[in-house]
């Protein structure tokens, strides 16, 4: 009876299934099928089948080895992301890395030239601060400006100073202006700060009441500009307005940019009486002065 009882204690031993798991980082290691765990033979990737069944896994995926690679999960440590093989191809599943990657956006053109107006100068306008006007700088969404999110951020018309903001969000908004083209009288041994300004302006659709929420200013170099004569008419003093902004907003903001600056004449006089009175800052649209605004929506 001894005899019969020790047989079929060993009997049942010797049926059990002896699957292996393991990690190694030989080439020939080659896991049980029925496993659960197996890993991709760069010691870079573990996948884990959704079936341990061999006959329900499809082939490998070319270029890995082993039963259950397509229909798995795989971590990768080379680009910390993950991934899935729905059988066919390869797809990210993770949600994070996989919203963020296929972030959209909006590209807007400003169109026309804005100026902002510095008023004139007369006979002579020495040790004088000129605030400039403020002034709506418009886009418009034809070519090349392009919208790959029109159900989130969409310009009040064709042809707006107004973007719409329709969906709630994280949004992150980028700006280059090109250069700055600055006008100013004849001056005589001066020393003159040429500030352009530009704002970034928030209004809701419950209050429409404008508010910065940003402002982006560019001065000569130094703060000032001192030179012996100043001619008159417009001037290259290397000026450009540029800014990223990232926050939030709501369903029925509406954003605008506005441009303004100041001339301030610090030292010398100038005179209008020769060649021109007229003061400003200008975004023209011509060559590389043709600016942008970009509007991504930041999904997480």
């Amino acid at each position: 009876m001894k005899t019969k009882i020790i047989l079929f204690i060993f009997l049942i031993y010797s049926l059990k299934n002896n699957a292996q798991v393991g990690i190694s980082k030989d080439p020939s290691f080659n896991p049980d099928s029925r496993v659960q765990l197996h890993v991709k033979q760069d010691n870079y990737a573990a996948r884990l089948p959704r079936t341990n069944l061999t006959s329900l896994l499809p082939v490998s995926a070319a270029g890995t080895t082993g039963n259950g690679t397509q229909a798995s999960v795989i971590f990768n440590r080379e680009t910390g992301s993950i991934v899935q093989n729905d059988g066919t191809t390869w797809k990210i599943s993770d949600q994070i890395v996989s919203t963020m990657k296929n972030n959209r956006m909006a590209r807007f053109i400003r169109t026309g030239t804005v100026t902002s107006t510095c008023g004139t100068c007369g006979f002579a306008c020495g040790l004088t601060v000129r605030t400039c006007t403020s002034q709506n700088v418009n886009f418009t969404n034809a070519s090349p400006s392009f919208d790959d999110i029109p159900s989130d951020v969409s310009l009040a018309s064709a042809t707006s100073n107004v973007i719409n903001i329709n969906t709630k969000g994280l949004y992150k908004i980028s700006f280059k202006s090109g250069a700055i083209d600055i006008s100013t009288p004849l001056c005589i041994g001066v020393v003159i700060n040429l500030q352009s300004k530009l704002n970034l302006e928030l209004s809701t659709s419950s209050d429409a009441t404008w508010r910065p929420i940003n402002n982006t200013a560019s001065s000569s170099t130094a703060g000032a500009l001192a030179v012996s004569t100043l001619a008159p008419g417009s001037i290259d003093v290397g000026q450009s307005l540029a800014f990223t902004y990232v926050g939030v907003f709501n369903a029925g903001d509406k954003l605008r940019l506005t441009l303004a600056g100041t001339q301030n004449i610090g030292t010398g006089v100038c005179t209008g009486l020769l060649g021109g009175d007229n003061m400003f800052f200008a975004m023209s649209k011509t060559g590389n002065a043709v600016s942008e605004i970009i509007v991504e929506k930041i999904n997480m």
